[in-house]
């Protein structure tokens, strides 16, 4: 892992969408896996997203292609429209570059259809010419991250909520991302800490949050009516073996040292499921931790 610590660099605006579906065992949700040549975070599961691009920005383009007039656009948002709309934008779309679906349905008096060809052709071109609006009426909020500062890329990334289809189908493009899977939260943790589902730091904390929800209805309602959060911005705290990933919500957080003994570090990987505050990023595989004291 490269580590940056001086003069932090500005995040990116970019966003994520958690895609949730209701099967006989729970929610399950679509994770796909990086690219190994991938500059961030290469080889880990991660939800479909990505940076802002300057045609998300065009928000008055784009309250003239959504489901919603712009009065429930900021109820929807949950702040300033012309802020969050490009957010919203910017995951619908990655969403459709990376994993094939498309959030969208027909504008009033269109008949409306899917584009056929992405690569290559603007976003804003594909949605006009099918006579489409983005589905933004479909989103529900779930968090908001900022990567540490001891990163050398680093992105501020709202992370929002959409249930789709107990049947639905979705694919990995094979250039960012190289493989696609439906799992619950509880499976792809438990991969995770065998290691054969690597995931994200962002992905695995996530997933942990998702545990609660016993069904897809439960999760729409809470995402539907909550507030953004506050941002999480982790502390990176470098190590002979890996590195720490520090939370908000961890007691060494504001500290200037972190209490940790690298020795007794494999003893401390907790067990799935439990509470933690710092996760153990070492070997390609990033797994939570006991805090010591």
């Amino acid at each position: 892992m490269t580590i940056q610590s001086s003069h932090p660099a500005t995040p990116s605006p970019s966003a994520t969408l958690i895609l949730a579906r209701q099967q006989a065992a729970g929610i399950e949700v679509y994770l796909l896996r990086r690219s190994a040549g991938s500059e961030f975070m290469p080889g880990t599961y991660v939800f479909p997203g990505g940076n802002m691009e300057a045609e998300d920005m065009d928000a008055a383009y784009w309250k003239n292609h959504v489901d919603l007039p712009e009065d429930q656009l900021a109820r929807t948002l949950d702040g300033d429209v012309d802020r969050m709309l490009p957010y919203a934008v910017a995951a619908i779309r990655e969403t459709w570059e990376e994993a094939g679906l498309l959030l969208a349905g027909p504008m009033k008096g269109f008949s409306g259809a899917e584009p056929v060809a992405k690569n290559g052709t603007p976003f804003t071109r594909q949605i006009q010419d099918g006579g489409l609006g983005l589905s933004i009426s479909k989103l529900g909020r779930w968090h908001h991250w900022i990567t540490p500062e001891q990163m050398p890329r680093r992105f501020d990334t709202y992370f929002f909520v959409a249930p789709v289809r107990q049947d639905q189908r979705c694919r990995p493009d094979n250039h960012e991302t190289v493989h696609g899977t439906w799992a619950n939260p509880l499976k792809a943790l438990t991969e995770n800490d065998q290691g054969t589902l690597p995931l994200s730091p962002p992905t695995l904390v996530t997933l942990h949050q998702l545990l609660p929800f016993a069904d897809l209805d439960t999760l729409v309602a809470e995402t539907s009516s909550r507030s953004w959060p506050a941002p999480i911005m982790p502390r990176l705290w470098p190590l002979e073996k890996g590195a720490l990933i520090i939370e908000p919500w961890d007691p060494d957080y504001a500290c200037e040292s972190v209490n940790v003994n690298i020795d007794l570090l494999e003893a401390d990987i907790l067990p799935v499921g439990a509470p933690f505050s710092r996760l153990w990023r070492h070997r390609g595989l990033c797994r939570p931790v006991r805090c010591r004291g």
